[in-house]
């Protein structure tokens, strides 16, 4: 050592002060306490750090959720190895326009974790397209077929091979694959759609919770609204859910029964082709012993359907809703099962203390209370396999007030018992058994079948006997509702004026859906067993399954809201009790010293009920009759046009209604004393006529004039017959004659080009049309489910079987436009005639279309 570096040392420790041994003692411990702590500080790892203080949560992964509302994700590599489902769920919300609590905001979606030494990548999963795994193009699908990473998550450090990742901002913000907020084209424009911008200032996570197959993270986030930054305060629960590694066994869908499926596309190289193929969505029951279930013994499943009921539903409702999940025992025991699906009270926090509704785990039967007259069932599926993971009911409040109008102005001619503005409790207890039990067939796998109730006739339908057994229809799946076709005195005679409680197609289905097949081994080798059981009942009608039509009907075959086979005997004999409803209604709905409101909005209802009928006939005019059909089968034809017969049939009934409806459904006095001032009275009698002469229709008429099948009108027989209807009339002109007349001159002027004046006021009349369309739908039970069942995730082939309609052809216009040229002409010619022998008011108005003829020809 340094000589003078040592003695520099020296010197300056003997300048330092001189402690007591106490004082030394005291100052020497202090600094033993301090140091260690800086130490630890220094040595505290970031996983360490960023855990401190944090609520630890064992799932599939474990959670920390810490106290400044941070959420860690600490995942081993078992994690990276697993599939997941996510879902994002309105627990809360402070407006009810787009969703409801309780209620998905997307539907759930497959998603993986993968990680590299800075990152862990949340994929969301492919399903649409499979291979083997065998297949040498293993390889090659793999690189065009990547799952696309929706978020990446900065590992924050790894200890002991778990890595850990901040989520936070993934659940806190306005991430768009779980976003509460519906997003639209820009094109498109809906009312009922929120716009906005995330606050963040007033948006956390706020509750994290883990079980052994799933974490659940709840948040609230808060936006601001367009235009006026309203505020919008959703608490939202994201559901991670831990999936089988084995996927449940697959079934493979067939159009001739009706189930929601996926879409599947399936590369090979033992295939010419890219085959595609589609699975059901169904619930995975396995008997408990299957040694009994295989010798034809009733066997309750390992895991039965449980539906948890709301709270919140009023008492005397409760154990009728627990009753309609319970009527499909009965379709079960037809699959072989026992008990397989159960109806149970939500638990309380000392039954069950992880009970939570909307946990993926729980399916349930929820009330949400708002003014919506509605209900829907979705089910959730496993993108795998089709395997229904969770289902939901979402009973809106004011559905009671749905079935009240369907009880009141279809059965009030003939049951007493409806004629009151409140129902008795056990007429009320029929309808929404009805309802709830329709709900959960679809939320067991069930598509609406729309071409059940065209099974029965309608003498089956005032048959004492036959209804008793079959109710209305043959599956609760269709829009069939109550027994309208029934005439006074009927109910006496014991004919049942309800839909049963489930119907014997409903039972089929859910046995050629969930019956296990024994010795198939495969989804294929399963083919010929479901194909036999649907030839069996190939030639009885009740088993038939009518696909829903979108965007408009076209098959009078498969149709909502009807009953029966003959529309045209069907529709006269509910208008006859719907005069009767109205000579009658504010009898019946007397509230002395109230005003007329009550009485007003039914006979909306009525109106509304009188249009299914008028809607039941149109699609007659150039309609279509859908088949599915299959090679060796004898019937050939996919597509059978209507006949001329029936078409010229629906073409004077709906004339007639038009020219009659005004008499006993819009009496002027009437109207004015129950100060009715729906536009509905007005627009019901131009819709009769616009069907006459919609373009489409025409084109199917055309169509079927080229198709080669008997009897079919010829477009220009129908055009000769149907003005010979409209003007050709005996006698004088009524006022109804005049506006069907003015309304065809109009219809004929804008499709033949002539006029663009009319061509606006046509565009009118349709919006007119779409309106009162859109009310109806409202009115018409539509299960919230959109024209595809569910609101399906596209990308991952989530699919049902529709009946697209929007593709049908109009009428070519080189043929169209010469036609109802030369029909105008003949207009004229008519009203040249008629005009030397009529009277002062109908001159006046022969002169006026005249004189518009003429100015149209000479435009062109």
């Amino acid at each position: 050592m340094n000589k003078r570096f040592f003695t520099a040392c020296l010197a300056i420790a003997c300048l330092l002060p001189t402690f007591t041994a106490e004082a030394q003692s005291d100052y020497f411990f202090r600094s033993k306490k301090k140091k260690p702590a800086k130490e630890a500080s220094a040595q505290k790892s970031k996983f360490d750090q960023a855990i401190t203080g944090a609520t630890k949560s064992e799932g599939p992964f474990t959670v920390y959720f810490t106290k400044k509302n941070e959420v860690f994700f600490a995942m081993p590599d078992s994690a990276f190895k697993r599939d997941y489902l996510l879902s994002s769920r309105v627990a809360a919300t402070s407006d009810t326009r787009e969703a409801v609590a309780g209620q998905m905001s997307t539907d759930p979606f497959l998603i993986k974790f993968s990680r590299d030494s800075a990152n862990v990548y949340l994929h969301r999963g492919q399903v649409g397209a499979v291979v083997r795994e065998d297949d040498p193009i293993v390889p090659s699908f793999k690189k065009n077929f990547l799952d696309p990473v929706l978020k990446a998550f900065p590992i924050v450090d790894t200890k002991n091979g778990v890595v850990l990742v901040d989520v936070t901002k993934f659940f806190r913000e306005d991430e768009k694959s779980i976003t509460p907020l519906t997003i639209l084209p820009p094109t498109v424009q809906n009312a009922n759609v929120i716009k906005g911008m995330l606050d963040p200032s007033a948006s956390t996570v706020t509750e994290v919770k883990s079980f052994p197959r799933n974490v659940e993270i709840k948040s609230m986030l808060t936006f601001k609204t367009q235009p006026y930054s309203e505020p919008y305060t959703l608490i939202m629960q994201r559901s991670i859910l831990l999936l089988p590694e084995k996927p449940a066994r697959m079934r493979l869908q067939d159009n001739r029964v009706g189930f929601f499926n996926s879409y599947r596309q399936f590369f090979s190289t033992e295939k010419d082709k890219v085959e595609s193929y589609k699975l059901i969505h169904r619930w995975d029951l396995q008997p408990k012993d299957s040694a009994a279930y295989m010798r034809g013994e009733l066997v309750e499943p390992i895991k039965p359907i449980i539906f948890y009921v709301d709270s919140a539903f009023p008492a005397k409702w409760r154990a009728t809703i627990k009753q309609a999940i319970e009527d499909w025992r009965i379709a079960f025991e037809a699959a072989g099962f026992k008990n397989a699906i159960i109806a149970k009270d939500y638990p309380t926090k000392a039954e069950n203390p992880d009970f939570d509704p909307d946990d993926i785990r729980f399916s349930c039967f929820k009330y949400a209370t708002t003014a919506t007259a509605n209900a829907m069932g979705p089910s959730y599926v496993d993108p795998r396999s089709g395997e229904i993971i969770c289902a939901d009911v979402i009973w809106y409040h004011n559905v009671l007030s749905l079935v009240h109008n369907w009880r009141f102005v279809q059965t009030g001619a003939v049951d007493p018992r409806v004629r009151k503005a409140v129902f008795d409790d056990d007429v009320m207890r029929e309808s929404l058994r009805y309802v709830a039990a329709h709900e959960i067939g679809h939320t067991i796998g069930l598509m609406h079948n729309m071409g059940a109730s065209y099974s029965f006739t309608i003498d089956n339908l005032r048959d004492p006997q036959f209804t008793q057994k079959y109710g209305t229809t043959p599956s609760i799946m269709d829009y069939a509702r109550n027994n309208f076709v029934a005439q006074p005195g009927d109910l006496e005679r014991g004919v049942r004026l309800t839909p049963p409680l489930i119907g014997v197609y409903d039972i089929y289905a859910i046995n050629w859906a969930y019956r296990l097949i024994p010795g198939a081994k495969t989804p294929e080798e399963e083919k010929s067993t479901l194909n036999a059981w649907i030839a069996e009942k190939k030639n009885n009608a009740m088993y038939t399954f009518g696909a829903q039509q979108f965007p408009y009907t076209i098959d009078p075959t498969d149709q909502t809201e009807d009953l029966g086979n003959d529309h045209f005997r069907a529709g006269d004999l509910s208008i006859s009790n719907l005069k009767i409803i109205a000579k009658n209604m504010d009898k019946w709905l007397l509230d002395k010293d109230a005003r007329y409101d009550d009485v007003r909005d039914m006979h909306e209802q009525l109106m509304y009920q009188y249009y299914r009928h008028v809607g039941h006939i149109m699609p007659y005019i150039g309609g279509v009759e859908h088949f599915e059909i299959r090679q060796g089968e004898s019937n050939t034809l996919s597509r059978r046009f209507i006949t001329k017969d029936k078409q010229r049939q629906a073409m004077e009934w709906l004339l007639n209604q038009a020219r009659t409806y005004r008499q006993w459904l819009a009496e002027p006095t009437f109207l004015n004393k129950i100060e009715q001032t729906s536009t509905m009275p007005d627009v019901l009698g131009k819709a009769m006529v616009a069907a006459l002469f919609n373009p489409g229709s025409l084109g199917r008429i055309y169509e079927a004039e080229q198709s080669g099948q008997p009897n079919m009108y010829k477009l220009t027989d129908y055009a000769n017959d149907l003005i010979a209807s409209i003007f050709e009339v005996k006698g004088n002109l009524t006022d109804a004659d005049r506006n069907i007349q003015n309304v065809a001159i109009d219809l004929m002027s804008a499709y033949s080009g002539l006029s663009t004046e009319s061509q606006n006021s046509v565009r009118r009349l349709s919006d007119e049309f779409d309106a009162m369309a859109a009310q109806m739908e409202q009115d018409n039970l539509p299960c919230a489910l959109g024209c595809s069942g569910h609101h399906h995730v596209a990308d991952e082939g989530e699919n049902s079987f529709f009946r697209l309609t929007m593709f049908s052809k109009n009428a070519p216009s080189e043929v169209i436009a010469p036609l109802l040229l030369q029909q105008l002409k003949r207009v004229q010619t008519i009203y040249r005639t008629r005009r030397a022998t009529s009277n002062a008011a109908d001159r006046s108005f022969y002169d006026y279309q005249l004189l518009r003829l003429e100015r149209l020809m000479k435009t062109k």
